[in-house]
């Protein structure tokens, strides 16, 4: 795992630990959930959902004034000058399930709910997303080679079994 994946899932343990309800979807969701989308995730954002919110000390919250569907926006520093982004959506949506990777464990949004998401910005014409729903459906990233395309097909799936 890199260190910016590190990054975000230290920032996303450590925004869990002061709002219990949180849980995380996106890209970051489908991997904790053993999705491949065969691309970096070095650059994403942690999306949350959270059913209330009270700030915590120390949380710098800008409120989202874009068309985006989340509320607020804050950036997690590191001890190293990173950062990591956080989206904050505010809504009483469906449970969440509790998954363990790599020795933590870690609220993620419910597969259909990701799902949903992503389907909501690919319809809105987000390459990144229509990339990631072809790459969920068939296990091969669009632009990648006839190779890759040749070995997705021979071992076969996105998902591990849990």
């Amino acid at each position: 795992m890199n260190k910016m994946i590190k990054f975000k899932l230290e920032a996303l343990r450590e925004f869990q630990a002061n709002h219990p309800t949180a849980h995380v979807g996106g890209s970051i969701g489908l991997m904790l959930r053993g999705g491949d989308l065969r691309r970096s995730l070095a650059q994403s954002d942690l999306d949350i959902t959270v059913d209330e919110f009270v700030q915590s000390a120390g949380e710098k919250l800008d409120q989202r004034s874009d068309a985006n569907d989340f509320d607020y926006a804050f950036s997690f520093p590191h001890d190293d000058g990173y950062y990591t982004k956080i989206d904050v959506r505010i809504t009483p949506e469906p449970s969440y399930d509790v998954i363990e990777f790599d020795g933590h464990q870690y609220n993620v949004s419910k597969l259909r709910d990701i799902l949903f998401w992503k389907k909501k910005y690919a319809n809105k014409g987000v390459k990144k997303h229509k990339d990631d729903l072809i790459t969920i459906e068939t296990g091969v990233r669009p632009s990648a080679s006839l190779q890759e395309v040749m070995v997705m097909k021979t071992i076969g799936y996105l998902f591990k079994t849990h």
